[in-house]
């Protein structure tokens, strides 16, 4: 079956047969590694990323975001979802140094539905180039309770950053069985497309 020069809202479709074929197999091992993987995450090691950087041609950052597209297995909580009433400040305060990057678990604040744990991360080396943080992570959380986790948000600039995520369950106050990591992913090019809302009027606390 020839495809053609199918028109789509004014743009010329070159779809043919030949990327479909390769279409459907993608889709067939998308299928294929979700049932093996169900709605853990797997995450290649550096070192594979690194292999796989030089074998196919690609960016480290780029296969994994292709890798994390592909963890996404669990449904999304919705950003407008209520988390309840504010029960209190849990903190964390785990710390970690890699490659001139210190990286801080501060704490959680905790909610009736779920949990919004805040990481600190910031540039030690010093350098007169101007730097910028970009980071591409998601968080682990390694425990015998199953939670489902999402980026929330973040800010910073330059030499430091904060993100912060939803996790829900929320956390325990007795976090001695739970092992927290970043791992690679969580960038937001495969995320939902959020709408703009600007805030611009005066603000009185009483």
């Amino acid at each position: 079956m020839g495809w053609g020069r199918m028109p789509i809202r004014g743009v010329v479709n070159e779809y043919n047969d030949e990327v479909k074929k390769i279409d459907e197999q993608i889709l067939t091992l998308i299928q294929e590694r979700k049932a093996i993987t169900g709605k853990k995450r797997f995450s290649p090691e550096s070192e594979l990323l690194e292999e796989w950087s030089t074998r196919f041609e690609m960016d480290t950052s780029q296969i994994v975001q292709y890798i994390h597209s592909l963890n996404e297995a669990v449904p999304r909580r919705k950003y407008w979802e209520e988390p309840g009433l504010l029960l209190g400040v849990l903190p964390i305060v785990k710390r970690t140094v890699l490659e001139d990057c210190e990286y801080t678990l501060t704490h959680a604040m905790q909610y009736e539905t779920l949990s919004i744990v805040t990481v600190e991360i910031k540039y030690l080396k010093e350098t007169v180039e101007q730097v910028y943080l970009k980071p591409a992570l998601t968080l682990e959380i390694l425990s015998e309770a199953a939670y489902e986790i999402q980026q929330h948000g973040g800010h910073g600039g330059g030499a430091h950053t904060q993100m912060q995520f939803l996790v829900s369950p929320p956390l325990p106050a007795d976090l001695d069985t739970v092992q927290f990591a970043l791992i690679p992913g969580g960038d937001q090019m495969f995320g939902p497309a959020m709408t703009e809302i600007i805030l611009d009027k005066q603000i009185d606390f009483e």
